[in-house]
């Protein structure tokens, strides 16, 4: 798992899927690199909602030191 948490919801319309390299328009969760990580949501509440878990999840394997690899 990407050990990154910075993560930004970002609306991609049809006309810019390319430029995601996604396959569909949505809400997405990119990283610094502009790079689709979670999605595509129907709303932007989802995608917020998608990366305070992913969030939470990252810290909670930082924390318990486990190190797994969850993709």
């Amino acid at each position: 798992m990407d050990k990154s948490t910075d993560l930004a919801a970002v609306h991609v319309p049809d006309d810019e899927v390319d430029l995601y390299s996604v396959r569909e328009s949505g809400w997405y969760a990119i990283d610094d690199e502009d790079k689709a990580v979670l999605g595509p949501f129907m709303s932007l509440g989802e995608c917020d909602r998608a990366i305070h878990d992913r969030i939470t999840l990252v810290a909670q394997t930082l924390s318990s030191g486990a190190g797994a690899h969850v993709s």
